[in-house]
């Protein structure tokens, strides 16, 4: 049970890097390709040099008059260096793209974040809420473009709670003089409470 917990823990941090599907992944998929061809294109290059010597060399023994099991052996242990250095060489190709992959998710996050960040602010303010802006992660990119959209945020908020302190001192002398009732004016008043408690639940 608990080795299932911190299984599902891991995946759960894992999935929080990858933000933007479609902006992450586009760029992965690209370096992991690239270097997937790099690494095959010169592990390719390192083989066929390898082989070409090994070949040349197994030539020179079939040419020569030294014994037949020497020879043999000397060929296996040749061919099973060049397997080797195949072996070697998938492994290493294999390790790069995976470190490369998992490098690029994280630096893509560091912008997929604030960008991410933003987003939700904005659909926050379309529906009228103008809830605290907080800062971004240690590390994150795109810290002056995120600064600059604070401050405005900041400041657009500010001035919604400014309003609302008003309209609450306006509704305080209202009430202190008497003010309201069941007449025009206090059908008004009423209408300037329920304006002024929207306006609070959205910079709250």
């Amino acid at each position: 049970m608990a080795h299932s917990k911190h299984r599902h823990k891991h995946r759960r941090h894992l999935s929080n890097y990858i933000l933007d599907k479609r902006l992450q992944l586009r760029y992965v998929a690209f370096v992991t390709i690239l270097s997937a061809l790099l690494s095959g294109v010169l592990g390719y290059l390192v083989w066929q040099q390898e082989n070409s010597a090994t070949q040349n060399i197994v030539n020179t023994l079939e040419a020569s008059d030294y014994d037949a099991d020497l020879k043999n052996e000397v060929v296996a242990e040749l061919s099973g260096r060049d397997s080797n250095l195949v072996l070697v060489m998938l492994g290493a190709g294999i390790g790069m793209v995976l470190v490369l992959s998992l490098y690029l998710i994280v630096m893509t996050h560091k912008v997929a974040g604030p960008l991410y960040k933003v987003s939700k602010y904005f659909d926050e303010m379309a529906e009228g809420k103008l809830s605290e802006v907080w800062p971004l992660r240690k590390g994150d990119q795109l810290k002056d473009f995120y600064d600059k959209f604070k401050d405005m945020h900041d400041t657009l908020r500010a001035r919604h709670v400014e309003e609302v302190a008003a309209l609450g001192s306006f509704v305080e002398a209202c009430e202190a003089a008497g003010i309201g009732g069941p007449g025009e004016f206090g059908h008004k008043l009423d209408e300037v409470k329920s304006y002024r408690a929207k306006r609070r639940e959205q910079v709250a």
